[in-house]
């Protein structure tokens, strides 16, 4: 087959394909036409609808993040008070047990070393 054929077949089906498309259309040119510019009208809104949303998204995802930001500033400066309040109040407990321990390991020394004596005793 050449180029001229096929040229002419395909000018011939579409041809044929747009009349019979015309013929077995169940409404008119001008209502097809008149449908065509109402759901273009129709997506053009749609996508100016989704660009304002977009746009409303994005602004509420920033003023979310600042929001964000503040609060953990916030609660990063209530934490470290708390922390500062808790180490204050538990120094004085901290001192007592200090002293406690150094009681204790003197206490164990001591007894460590009267160990010592009474196994000297018992060897003589």
């Amino acid at each position: 087959m050449n180029k001229r054929q096929f040229t002419y077949g395909i000018l011939i089906g579409g041809t044929v394909g747009a009349l019979t498309t015309l013929l077995t259309t169940p409404i008119s040119g001008k209502h097809l036409r008149k449908q065509a510019k109402a759901t273009t009208q129709e997506w053009v809104q749609m996508t100016k609808d989704i660009s304002e949303n977009l746009k409303d998204l994005k602004k509420s995802i920033t003023a979310l993040t600042e929001e964000g930001k503040v609060i953990v500033k916030d609660l990063l400066s209530d934490i470290k008070v708390n922390l500062n309040d808790w180490q204050e109040s538990i120094e004085p407990n901290k001192q007592h047990l200090h002293r406690d321990i150094s009681e204790i390991q003197s206490t164990i020394e001591e007894l460590e070393q009267k160990l010592q004596e009474n196994e000297i005793i018992k060897e003589e």
